[in-house]
């Protein structure tokens, strides 16, 4: 089994999803036939064991359900069924790996992340703040829960998460275009165009480079003046001024002009 979802990965590395959609299934029907076995035995017990029998199939049916796969086939086989879009399958894997693996804080947030697209956002916040319970700084639960309020129009909340993690780390260009899509659900624009503006800035002067002129233009328009951008720096500046905790080796934002 272990074999047929390690080729299931590398196929779907390899771009080959209609291959791995078609593995993916005969692994999914095994397990079904596989599971259905166990609970047949179980069943045909003899009648002075029928109790514990039946028992024992509750117990296998609730908390056991992928019996037969160890803790890494079922986190693999969950991030595939997530992959192709079977969340009902990735839920009932990835709840039995949580079952094993109560304290793993990666296993909470990607569980809180199937239950958001299966539309159960309170079972999603439930198993992000888990995650913080463990790590109140782990960026990705605080990211995670400001997506979910922003998908669960609670822009006050997402605005508030959205600023921990500029406490966190506020050279993430990320956090402030979360800030700013809060801010834009609490009908604040100026204050959300300087903080996407102030996205920007930190994403075109990263080494990496930018792909997102696209939505820049979207949300900013063509023109973007100098006080714009002096706006946007003083965000930064100060978000950059109230966590220099954070900061290791640097004492302030560059004054660069990204824009030609």
């Amino acid at each position: 089994m272990e074999d047929r979802i390690t080729k299931t990965m590398a196929l779907l590395l390899d771009g080959s999803w209609k291959e791995a959609g078609k593995l993916y299934r005969e692994i999914i029907n095994d397990l079904s036939k596989k599971e259905s076995v166990s609970e047949t035995v179980l069943n045909g017990e003899s009648s002075q064991c029928a109790s514990e029998a039946e028992k024992g199939v509750s117990v296998a049916s609730e908390f056991e359900r992928w019996v037969t796969l160890n803790e890494e086939e079922l986190w693999d086989l969950g991030h595939i069924a997530y992959l192709f879009d079977d969340t009902e399958t990735a839920e009932s894997l990835i709840e039995e790996h949580y079952s094993r693996k109560p304290n793993d804080i990666e296993g909470m947030v990607f569980l809180g992340k199937i239950y958001k697209k299966r539309k159960k956002p309170y079972k999603s916040e439930l198993m992000f703040r888990a995650a913080l319970w463990e790590d109140k700084d782990n960026m990705k639960a605080v990211e995670e829960l400001v997506y979910l309020y922003l998908d669960t129009d609670r822009p006050l909340d997402a605005l508030a998460w959205a600023q921990k993690l500029l406490r966190l780390d506020p050279r993430t260009p990320k956090s402030y275009f979360l800030a700013g899509k809060a801010l834009e659900n609490l009908d604040k624009p100026e204050q959300s165009r300087r903080y996407i503006i102030a996205g920007m800035i930190l994403d075109l002067s990263s080494s990496r480079g930018s792909s997102f002129q696209n939505f820049y233009e979207d949300k900013l328009g063509e023109s973007i003046t100098i006080a714009d951008l002096d706006d946007a720096r003083e965000v930064i500046e100060e978000w950059v001024g109230k966590n220099q905790h954070t900061i290791a080796g640097t004492q302030q934002v560059t004054k660069a002009n990204p824009i030609q």
